[in-house]
């Protein structure tokens, strides 16, 4: 009894397998994406397979990945299904302006490729304006990150240097007055003991 069952489901589930191996076999092994871009950088790419031409309906595991004739390169980015269009494939992301090679590959359900050259060029309306863009900023026009300023302590003066009139005073010139002074007195004084012992 366990032998003719084990029989019966091993046949059921070959049946089932080989169904789906024909069915698959009637599209293909192979997947075709033909690229085209939508005029606001997010590409497109319609999946079909390369036997019959039908849309791939099955979920695809693919990416896409785009290289610009100054260098740059994008990707690769996760290929995701377009809503109500069967077989169609976009990616979050769009490409910035410029002329790319684009390329489309795909693992699931099956291999698959596809590649275009696509330009595209700047989106009406979507280029930043000029209080958003960056500028120059000046201290005049520069906003203020801080609290109101503290204001500048006072400008101090040079001290400047001591001339030749300003050396003349102070201490020294009075010592030196005081000497002369004293130097005439003891003079006067000498003077006037000579005069005497003339007498």
């Amino acid at each position: 009894m366990r032998i003719r069952t084990f029989a019966a489901a091993t046949s059921l589930a070959a049946a089932t397998l080989l169904g789906g191996t024909g069915q698959a076999g009637a599209h293909g092994d192979t997947i075709v994406f033909t690229i085209t871009e939508l005029g606001d950088g997010h590409t497109r790419a319609a999946a079909t397979w390369a036997n019959d031409h039908d849309p791939v309906t099955d979920k695809v595991a693919g990416t896409l990945s785009a290289t610009a004739d100054d260098g740059r390169t994008i990707g690769p980015w996760k290929l995701e299904p377009v809503a109500d269009t069967p077989g169609t494939f976009t990616t979050r992301l769009a490409l910035p302006p410029g002329h790319w090679a684009v390329t489309v590959e795909s693992g699931f359900p099956a291999l698959g490729r596809g590649q275009a050259d696509l330009t595209v060029t700047a989106v009406p309306g979507t280029e930043p304006s000029r209080s958003a863009a960056a500028e120059p900023v000046t201290p005049s026009t520069a906003p203020s990150t801080q609290g109101p300023a503290s204001p500048a302590p006072p400008t101090r003066a040079p001290i400047a240097a001591p001339t030749s009139s300003s050396a003349d005073s102070g201490p020294g010139r009075l010592i030196t007055g005081t000497a002369i002074v004293a130097i005439l007195i003891v003079a006067a004084e000498l003077l006037r003991r000579r005069r005497r012992a003339a007498r």
